[in-house]
């Protein structure tokens, strides 16, 4: 659509946006079709963005980075506020909806800066989709904050800034911020987007299409009658989403202890661990025409990439983990060997094969096959003898588990028990299932993802 290809070049060219934003777009607008049209469109097109209920990791933290440029966030905040006021219009009973409101309105605080307000916009998308458990909210914030915050693009905008150092500035904004919230404040911040909504539609009048500008209206009429309880309902909900805050202050001063461990994570939480440019940069449907030793390889860093997000630590040698996708294949040896910083189980070690869309199984050797988990016939490397067994069994992982590690590390887990998963990811870049096997590989049931 026209409007993507706008906010492809306002990302492409983010500091210049960051810098002109009105100039830039009419620029772009105009290149791409008649500047009048292709402005509207891509307004039209940022409107209807927050009510997809399903965004992916990579849209939501796209809606951050674009908050960063003025006239682009002013936008942004009227679609933030009319998914809202749809949701209180549809269930004006529903307190939380009112809560959701307040905390979408402290958003909008102009002091807060543009990485706390993206990073809140992140957390206070997930609050509502969460019930209102921050702690849970912002565990399932973390991968699109990793993602908006340590774009390059945003790095060069806002600084070489860091995860850790903006969430500390999250706590200490929240801090500041909290002295002065009150039913007034939010009410004006509240009026100020809707006198902005009223000028786009003014300006779109005489350029959208009939059903466009019956959509917009009506959005208006929606915030305008959320508007007229808001002074009755506003101030209970302030009280709640106050609590809230609190709530989230302790859930973040937590997470950024962990985040300076880099070797420890909270239970239900994720450790931000960055892949490397040569895997992020890659659109996962590309993988498709790749050479399957490359699927392989892709496969094991990006399962290696899930296991330290959650807290794992790979015990493997640091010549014998893949991280780029220039990595040579390592033969058919144990793909991954962690420790877990959450126990229970203490240990873990991973297989992870790369299914295709026929339905085949690839891991770093590059051969496709039909079945997961195979038979070898045995064999003898640099002097040690591997006897037959059956891929991730015990007669298969020992033997290879004490080449692997030191013999401390060996004897401990061999005494401590560990637990062998299957990991598979596919051309959606993610791992999609893992299977737990018994001491014979065989499945024991699912571990949740």
């Amino acid at each position: 659509m026209l409007g993507n290809d706008i906010f492809e070049a306002l990302y492409d060219n983010l500091e210049q946006a960051v810098g002109n934003a009105e100039g830039f777009i009419k620029e772009k607008a105009q290149q791409l079709s008649d500047a009048a049209s292709a402005s509207f469109e891509w307004i039209w097109e940022a409107l209807q963005g927050d009510f997809n209920e399903d965004m992916s990791t990579g849209q939501i933290a796209a809606n951050a980075l674009l908050g960063l440029i003025p006239i682009v966030d002013q936008i942004l905040d009227c679609r933030d506020l009319a998914a809202n006021c749809r949701k209180i219009h549809e269930e004006p009973e529903d307190s939380w909806a009112w809560v959701a409101l307040v905390l979408t309105l402290i958003g909008l605080i102009p002091t807060l800066g543009s990485a706390v307000k993206g990073v809140l916009k992140i957390i206070f998308l997930f609050v509502r989709k969460s019930g209102g458990d921050m702690a849970k909210a912002l565990g399932r914030s973390l991968k699109p904050i990793n993602t908006f915050l340590l774009d390059p693009k945003v790095q060069k905008v806002l600084g070489n800034i860091s995860v850790p150092s903006v969430l500390k500035d999250v706590v200490e904004k929240l801090n500041s911020i909290k002295s002065m919230l009150s039913t007034s404040t939010l009410l004006n911040l509240f009026d100020e987007v809707i006198n902005t909504f009223k000028g786009l539609i003014a300006k779109l009048k005489s350029l959208a299409p009939d059903e466009v500008i019956t959509w917009m209206e009506s959005a208006l009429r929606s915030m305008q009658y959320v508007r007229t309880q808001a002074d009755k309902m506003l101030p209970n909900a302030l009280k709640e989403a106050i609590y809230k805050l609190e709530d989230l202050e302790l859930a973040l001063k937590k997470q950024i202890k962990s985040l300076e461990q880099p070797h420890k994570a909270l239970a239900d939480t994720k450790s931000i661990h960055r892949l490397d440019d040569s895997v992020a940069q890659i659109d996962p449907h590309i993988i498709r025409s790749m050479k399957n030793s490359q699927k392989g390889i892709y496969g094991e860093i990006i399962s290696d990439h899930h296991m330290k997000e959650r807290g794992f630590i790979n015990l493997l040698p640091e010549d014998r983990q893949v991280r780029k996708m220039t990595d040579k294949p390592r033969g058919r040896g144990i793909d991954g060997i962690y420790q877990n910083t959450n126990p229970p189980p203490p240990y873990v070690v991973t297989e992870t094969k790369y299914r295709t869309k026929a339905g085949k199984y690839i891991d770093d050797d590059g051969i496709a096959k039909d079945t997961m988990l195979s038979k070898t016939k045995g064999s003898t490397v640099n002097g040690m003898s591997y006897p037959p067994a059956k891929q991730m069994s015990d007669g298969w992982i020992k033997p290879r588990l004490s080449e692997e590690i030191d013999y401390k590390t060996f004897k401990d887990i061999t005494k401590k028990e560990y637990e062998r998963w299957l990991m598979i990811v596919d051309e959606s870049g993610e791992v999609i299932n893992i299977t737990k096997l018994d001491k014979n590989a065989k499945a024991q049931g699912n571990v949740k993802i």
